[in-house]
């Protein structure tokens, strides 16, 4: 069965999501306490309120990362879970980007990821997809 467009919504926005996770990522994991002339250190220190202390200042970027790291890591899975079809997996992924987002304070994107639980088991058309079900009837040859 072709991919439900209602899934490859539900697919652009999570690669849309590891995009903008990944850059992030990778600028903060780039930003050194020791190098503020670098380009990344630039980026992260006019945009966050620093520390003088450098231990401190590592502490807050290592927390960054940390924060980056797990939403990107549960978006990731849950982009190969949809493409790979198990509904099981990708239930539990979403499951755990609401919990993740409701305990950092984001409702709003809580609120978008109940609603992607709700198409993904839901709807029609995505449980036909996931369940691989064939609307085609197979002709059986007799002698």
């Amino acid at each position: 069965m072709k991919m439900p467009l209602s899934i490859k919504v539900i697919q652009g926005f999570m690669l849309l999501q590891v995009i903008v996770l990944g850059g992030l990522y990778f600028v903060v994991s780039q930003a050194d306490p020791m190098n503020l002339s670098h380009w990344a250190s630039k980026m992260v220190f006019s945009v966050v309120t620093m520390p003088e202390d450098m231990l401190d200042q590592s502490y807050v970027l290592g927390r960054m990362q940390g924060r980056l790291m797990l939403p990107l890591i549960i978006t990731t899975l849950l982009f190969i879970f949809i493409q790979m079809r198990f509904l099981k997996s990708a239930i539990v992924c979403i499951s755990l980007a609401i919990l993740l987002d409701i305990s950092n304070g984001s409702f709003l994107i809580a609120i978008v990821y109940v609603t992607l639980l709700l198409i993904v088991t839901h709807n029609k058309q995505s449980k036909a997809y996931f369940h691989g079900n064939n609307n085609q009837v197979t002709q059986t040859v007799s002698k």
